[in-house]
């Protein structure tokens, strides 16, 4: 990469989307909207501008960074058409992968919405994989940054449903026959109705690509509803219950490392248990101290035992819970035990929200 090329990748990070203005300034500055979008605009001009002039100048735009990103690559981030337009007048081609990415799967990975839908527009295929395997959904699914474009993805999928791969000869995680089968019943008790269709609107999502789903991107796909609709997440149990291939199993660990984890069936932890997102369809039995940290989700299906417990983070357990000693801490979330809460102390503090379905504690304490 030479020096003017450098300078060009340069220019690049200087052309924005506008946004954060569109998301934050116009729903909460809106008296200061129309000014900033218009700078911005403008400084937009100015920096195309410049990039212009150094690609009429002879400036290639075939070269790699030190990160092995071509300029498409490096460009589709900045979410803005009319740089990849720009860069397509001069000759870049916008569909081409490099080594093991394409402008798709990443301008899906860093949430930038209009370049993924004018990409699909110049003939990107929204059902392609990249060299390693993970497809456009699936990035923009794993992705932090990826909050708007799994939804135009999905809209995007569903008229080409027909195009999936065939089911698996032998079927494994949760099949989209038995989760439509479940999701067509009444919501259970314990779910507000808001959610139960929340969760059939994520599941509609899930089978865009595949006829069956492992519990694991399962979990990772509603996990992030725990802290506004723990509900929802706890439903989830429910469904996998119904709706999974394989039968439930005994687990006995001596710790859980992931930061999140699901497990069908009992699990038994021989240690301490810090969680981080945790979903046992069946009982959890924590030889030690559990805890979860402020907004870690926790949700047992059934019986959840624990020497003791320190809770910040939304739990819905739906059996008994039974502990020497349980905290609950901050008002955010709140611990929901749908059978018997058994414990020798409970401290609620900041008035964390617990409840049960019948206590049986010999020490109270409210701070």
């Amino acid at each position: 990469m030479t020096e003017q090329q450098y300078e060009l990748t340069k220019l690049f990070r200087q052309v924005q989307s506008h946004k954060h203005l569109e998301d934050h300034v116009q729903v909460y500055e809106a008296d200061s909207f129309d000014e900033r979008l218009a700078k911005e605009r403008a400084e937009n001009e100015v920096a195309l501008g410049k990039i212009r002039q150094m690609l009429a100048g002879g400036v290639s735009l075939d070269f790699v960074d030190q990160n092995q990103h071509t300029p498409v690559l490096l460009a589709v981030t900045q979410n803005n058409v009319e740089l990849l337009q720009l860069l397509k007048e001069y000759g870049a081609n916008l569909l081409a992968p490099y080594r093991y990415d394409t402008p798709l799967h990443r301008a899906a990975e860093f949430g930038a919405d209009r370049v993924v839908r004018f990409l699909i527009e110049q003939g990107a295929d929204p059902r392609g994989l990249t060299p390693g395997g993970q497809s456009v959904l699936g990035a923009a699914r794993t992705s932090r940054h990826s909050r708007k474009v799994p939804a135009l993805l999905v809209e995007l999928l569903l008229p080409t449903k027909s195009q999936r791969p065939p089911p698996p000869k032998k079927p494994k995680g949760l099949s989209e026959e038995k989760v439509v089968r479940y999701l067509q019943g009444a919501a259970p008790p314990g779910v507000r109705p808001a959610s139960w269709e929340k969760l059939r609107l994520i599941m509609d999502a899930v089978f865009v690509e595949a006829h069956f789903v492992t519990i694991d991107a399962f979990f990772e796909g509603i996990e992030e509803q725990s802290s506004m609709n723990p509900d929802l997440v706890f439903a989830g149990i429910g469904l996998i219950q119904a709706a999974i291939a394989e039968p439930p199993k005994d687990k006995k660990v001596k710790k859980v490392s992931k930061s999140s984890y699901v497990h069908h069936g009992n699990l038994e932890v021989e240690g301490p248990l810090k969680v981080g997102a945790l979903m046992v369809t069946g009982n959890l039995t924590v030889k030690g101290g559990a805890a979860n940290p402020q907004g870690a989700s926790l949700f047992v299906g059934g019986d959840f035992t624990c020497e003791t417990l320190k809770s910040q983070g939304p739990v819905i357990i739906g059996g008994n819970l039974e502990a020497t000693h349980v905290t609950a801490q901050y008002n955010d979330y709140a611990l929901e035990v749908r059978g018997t809460l058994r414990a020798a102390k409970l401290v609620v503090e900041d008035k964390h929200v617990v409840t049960a379905g019948r206590f049986e504690v010999s020490e109270r304490v409210d701070s």
